[in-house]
């Protein structure tokens, strides 16, 4: 009687491969401890970049988080304007992420993918032809992507731009929104913010419609838009400048208008509160502001001013009129304000921009000293 062979059972896909990595990976880590974790990180995270999933372990995030540090907020070009980004179906967060490196969106594509799969977003991009910009951090597009483009719009207002220049980004964003309709909608009017207390129904809104992304519906209209841009405003620093109003004996307004001069002058946001100190100084004891960009304001154009412009008969023209300016000059952002509401105690009563890239300035309490400053950093 022959004898069968017993039949193999049928091998189902092995678990092998998946384990054997991640064991790889727990192997690079204990290596990173004992001969140097940049090596390991840098082996993980060249995983990643080709392997996104793995940003769903926990200790995987973690390493990468590190590694990418404040790039998830930081825009490639604040100042960018808006174009075309297309996100086709079925692409991967990861394919998502390099494109809007390539095209020059955003800075790193491991900040974006590692944003997505800590906020639980990696599955929820809808495919759609966007209007993005530069401007926009990684965690502001992975909020913008989250709906289809036909159900929001999206606006970026930037730091330092004048009413006018938000009119324009509005009607660029809604077209049926002209600049006009806008400007004339700006105004306090029957609104209640706190922030406006003392201002009269006609005066404008130059300096609060605070600086920010923002997620509309395409139908949103202009008063809409400029009571969400308000009640941020008053959010974010509503109690800062109404406190910093009472300790200083003046007004949110007057506390705005500085904040909006320092903004146009503080390109390193460190430096705020230092100008503001400065700025401060001069006008307590009744010297001009001598600040280029109410001159700038008053031309309408943020260009280098001329030693014609300097004389200009306005009263946004600081060089020729003591005090601050009748209204804000652009719309400051948090660290702007903020440093207004508490300028920093100097002795400074001048600066000048060092011209070495940084955007820092060289201070000093003496014109004499001024004077040097200016020689030695070739201003004019």
């Amino acid at each position: 009687m022959a004898v069968r062979t017993p039949r193999r059972a049928r091998r189902g896909r092995s678990a092998t491969g998946p384990f054997l990595f991640v064991l790889v990976i727990v192997a690079l880590i204990v290596g990173g401890v004992v001969f140097g974790r940049p090596i390991a990180e840098d082996a993980i995270v060249a995983q990643v970049q080709d392997h996104d999933t793995l940003l769903k372990q926990s200790f995987i995030r973690t390493l990468v988080a590190d590694r990418v540090g404040g790039e998830p907020d930081m825009a490639k070009d604040p100042h960018a304007e808006s174009r075309s980004f297309v996100i086709s179906r079925g692409e991967t967060a990861g394919k998502i992420a390099q494109n809007l490196q390539d095209q020059g969106f955003i800075r790193s594509a491991l900040a974006f993918t590692f944003v997505l799969y800590e906020t639980g977003r990696e599955t929820s991009l809808q495919s759609g032809n966007y209007t993005i910009s530069p401007a926009f951090t990684p965690r502001e597009l992975a909020r913008v992507f989250e709906k289809a483009p036909s159900e929001q719009a999206v606006l970026r207002i930037i730091e330092g731009w004048r009413l006018s220049e938000t009119a324009a980004a509005v009607h660029k964003a809604f077209p049926s929104i002209t600049v006009e309709e806008f400007m004339k909608s700006a105004v306090v009017g029957q609104r209640k913010n706190t922030v406006l207390a003392g201002l009269g129904p006609e005066a404008s809104l130059e300096g609060f419609l605070f600086p920010d992304t923002y997620f509309f519906k395409p139908t949103a209209t202009a008063e809409q838009i400029i009571d969400a841009l308000l009640d941020q405003f008053e959010q974010r620093v509503g109690q800062t400048l109404r406190q910093a109003a009472v300790d200083r004996k003046t007004t949110i307004h007057d506390i705005v208008k500085l904040g909006s001069i320092v903004e146009r002058e503080a390109r390193d946001r460190k430096e705020s509160a230092t100008i503001a100190g400065v700025y401060a100084n001069r006008l307590e004891i009744g010297m001009k502001l001598d600040a280029d960009p109410t001159v700038q304001y008053a031309i309408g154009e943020w260009r280098e001013p001329t030693l014609q412009d300097l004389e200009i008969d306005s009263p946004y023209n600081t060089y020729r009129v003591a005090g601050l300016p009748p209204t804000p000059i652009c719309s400051p952002g948090q660290a702007a304000l903020e440093g207004a509401a508490k300028p920093a105690k100097v002795p400074y009563f001048y600066f000048v921009a060092k011209n070495d890239g940084t955007g820092d300035h060289a201070f000093a309490v003496t014109l004499a000293e001024h004077e040097a400053n200016r020689v030695k950093y070739g201003n004019k």
